[in-house]
Order: structure tokens, then sequence, then C-alpha cells
């Protein structure tokens, strides 16, 4: 087993930090119910575990998410069964702003890392 399938590595991206801003990026674009929320994850290329144990990830993210006054919900009864819809809010667009931004300097970080390892790797070759 190598290092990176060890422990914190192994399958990362999209979990954890970065999980909650891509719940709210997805409501963002449209508004929307958890199970739909879940198959966006991976239309977007989220990992994301399969099960229940997932969904009830997903839910208290956007229970988070909704007490913390970035999104709100309302039942739709329309569908059967019915389900519950939620939008942003404009407090959760101002934190989409904010965590764009941070998301954008770690990106440059990581290039900086990605730039150095490869010269070095190479270098090694």
């Amino acid at each position: 087993m190598s290092a990176y399938q060890r422990g914190r590595g192994q399958g990362w991206r999209g979990k954890g930090r970065f999980l909650a801003n891509f719940i709210l990026l997805i409501i963002a674009e449209n508004p929307t119910y958890g199970y739909e929320i879940a198959n966006n994850l991976d239309k977007l290329g989220v990992e994301t575990i399969e099960g229940i144990g997932q969904m009830g990830r997903i839910y208290r993210i956007l229970s988070e998410l909704e007490g913390s006054g970035y999104i709100t919900s309302n039942w739709d009864t329309s569908k059967s069964p019915p389900v519950k819809i939620y939008t942003i809010t404009p407090l959760g667009l101002e934190y989409l702003r904010y965590a764009l931004e941070g998301i954008k300097m770690e990106s440059k970080v990581l290039d900086t890392f990605i730039d150095k390892c490869e010269k070095i790797l190479n270098r090694k070759e």
C-alpha cells in the first residue's frame, strides 16, 4: 500500500473542508434537494461515499448551512414523497465569494507546489 492510499490521503478529493463549499455552489446554481445535491456532486467529480452514511453527512452540512443563514429551505409537497428544497440566501452568496477568494489563494500555493515538485521529479529521472 502506498503512502497515498493510507490514512488521510485515501479518497480525500472533495471531502472534508471543500464539501460544504461545493454544496453551497450547487444550491446557488439552482434551488434543489438533498439527493439531487448528491447527484450533482458526482457530476462535478467530487468523490462521495455512497449510501445512507454519505446522505447523512450531506444533510448535516445542509443543516449547518441553514443554521448559519447561508441557505433556507421549504417543503415541495408537489413531489411524492415531498422534498425539502434548499435556496441560497444573500449571506450565502457573500460566503461563496469569500470561499472563492480563499480557494484562489490556496490554488496559487498548490500551483507553486506542483511546479516545484515536477521540476525535482523530472530532474531525478
